[in-house]
C-alpha cells in the first residue's frame, strides 16, 4: 500500500456526512452519491455556495469540510448564528419572502456556483426561491431543490398552488415553466436560462438538479 497516497485520499461526501450525522447520507435520504456527480467538479474550485434551510447545521458543516475552497452561506428562518465555521456566513431569511431573499443577496454575494433549497419544502417556498434566486446562479451553476416528496401533500400546499414536482416534469416535456407562484418575467427568465433539469431519486424523495445555461 502506498501510505502517502492513502493519507492524501479525499473523503467522500458519504464519509464526511457520517461525522456530522447529516440526513442527506445513506442513513436516510441517500442523496450524496447524486451530489458527488454534480458537485465533484467544484471541490477544489468553488467560489460561492448557498444553502437555504440548515436545521441544526449538520449539512453546512459537511459542505465546509467537503469544499476545499470558497465561501459558504447558510440561511434559515431561525437564528443559527452560533454556527461558526471558516469562510462561512449564517443569516436569518424567510425563503417565502422575495424581499428577504434579495436582502440576503445584498448582504452576501451576487453570484453563486451552487444554491441548495433544503428549506420548508412547501410548494410556494420552493417556487418563490427558484424564481428569485436562479438569476444569481453563475452560468453552468447548479440549483438544487431537495425533498420533493412533499409534492402532492396537502400539508405542504396552499390552496391553488402549483405542484412543484409536476411543474418540473412538465418543463422537461414542454420547456416551459408553469407556476402561479411566479411572475411572468420570472417564468420567462427561467425558460430562457435553464439548460438541464434532472430529477434524481433518493431513498425517500426525488431531488432536482437544475443547471443554468
Amino acid at each position: 500500500m502506498n501510505l502517502t497516497t492513502n493519507k492524501n485520499m479525499k473523503k467522500s461526501l458519504e464519509e464526511i456526512s457520517k461525522q456530522y450525522r447529516s440526513d442527506k447520507g445513506s442513513v436516510y435520504h441517500n442523496y450524496l452519491e447524486i451530489y458527488e456527480k454534480y458537485f465533484s467538479k467544484y471541490r477544489n474550485s468553488l467560489e460561492n455556495f448557498l444553502e437555504i434551510g440548515l436545521w441544526e447545521g449538520e449539512s453546512i458543516r459537511m459542505w465546509r469540510e467537503y469544499f476545499e475552497t470558497g465561501n459558504l452561506v447558510g440561511a434559515d428562518i431561525l437564528d443559527l448564528s452560533h454556527i461558526d465555521l471558516p469562510n462561512t456566513q449564517i443569516h436569518i431569511c424567510d425563503q417565502s419572502d422575495k424581499n428577504q431573499l434579495e436582502t440576503l443577496i445584498s448582504k452576501t454575494f451576487n453570484s453563486y456556483d451552487i444554491i441548495i433549497d433544503d428549506g420548508g419544502h412547501m410548494m410556494h417556498q420552493q417556487q418563490i426561491t427558484l424564481a428569485t434566486m436562479f438569476k444569481y446562479l453563475k452560468p453552468g451553476g447548479v440549483f438544487v431543490i431537495e425533498d420533493l416528496h412533499t409534492s402532492g401533500n396537502p400539508n405542504y400546499t396552499r390552496p391553488g398552488d402549483t405542484d412543484t414536482l409536476a411543474m418540473l416534469y412538465s418543463f422537461n416535456e414542454t420547456k416551459q415553466i408553469q407556476s402561479n407562484c411566479m411572475t411572468d418575467y420570472e417564468i420567462q427568465y427561467l425558460n430562457q436560462h435553464i439548460d438541464q433539469l434532472n430529477v434524481e431519486i433518493g431513498n425517500v424523495s426525488p431531488i432536482a438538479f437544475i443547471i443554468k445555461k
